[in-house]
């Protein structure tokens, strides 16, 4: 990724975190809080439930976890959920869904096949972080899709200063795919989610790798058809494109 987006993402990120502090901890606004005792806005969850309701048309069902992700926007502050447009909106909704549903910590994980996938850009397990896209990528593809052999080499990586090269290695179908990431500290290479896609077009008729963001550092993954993605942005209004 670019060092400029970078910046981009980082830059509303921290702005939210400061005006939440200082709204937080200003004795004004809070004792304004205590006397309205409103933490989120009609709107937002008015949001979720169409939201929610959309989705299930669409093939993906989380109306058991519904109420939790509404519960969830209760605990921002009102003027936070305010400020936040649809799309970061949705986005927090698509993460909720992903964490509640998908997730190993799940309380309870969903008994369909998984549908989508988050992560953030800024990966934790770095020697890895390849190996658990492609295997996160493989949940999603669907049963024509079969990934197979997946190798990851960090022997020209240079943890210390954060550069060098991550090699991803793997099998789709029996076809051998090979990609060289940039190592730039502990940032996802997002050349790889176009690499994937490629991989997917080849493979697939008329399925392709889609994204979007909550507006920060979250990158949400689909393998959809062009048509549903139509479907998605008419009845949500989230967008999804090809990377």
């Amino acid at each position: 990724m670019h060092k400029s987006t970078f910046i981009a993402l980082f830059i509303p990120l921290l702005m939210l975190a400061a005006a939440m502090a200082f709204r937080y901890f200003s004795n004004d606004s809070i004792g304004q809080m205590q006397q309205t005792g409103s933490y989120y806005t009609a709107d937002a969850v008015l949001t979720v439930h169409e939201t929610i309701a959309a989705l299930k048309e669409l093939g993906i069902d989380a109306t058991s976890v519904e109420d939790e992700i509404t519960d969830s926007f209760a605990s921002f502050p009102a003027e936070i959920m305010e400020s936040m447009d649809h799309e970061q909106l949705n986005g927090m909704i698509l993460m909720n869904i992903d964490w509640l549903l998908y997730s190993e910590e799940s309380a309870e994980p969903s008994t369909g096949p998984r549908q989508f996938f988050c992560f953030d850009m800024e990966c934790m397990e770095l020697d890895t972080m390849y190996t658990a896209f492609v295997q996160s990528v493989a949940e999603i593809a669907g049963d024509d899709l079969v990934f197979t052999d997946i190798t990851e080499d960090t022997s020209q990586v240079d943890y210390d200063s954060g550069t060098g090269i991550q090699t991803i290695s793997f099998c789709c179908n029996g076809k051998t795919y090979q990609y060289n990431a940039i190592v730039y500290n502990d940032w996802f290479d997002t050349g790889m989610l176009t690499f994937m896609n490629d991989v997917i077009s080849e493979q697939s008729g008329n399925r392709h790798l889609y994204v979007t963001s909550d507006g920060y550092q979250e990158c949400i993954v689909f393998c959809r058809t062009g048509d549903w993605v139509a479907q998605l942005k008419k009845a949500t209004g989230i967008i999804l494109e090809q990377p």
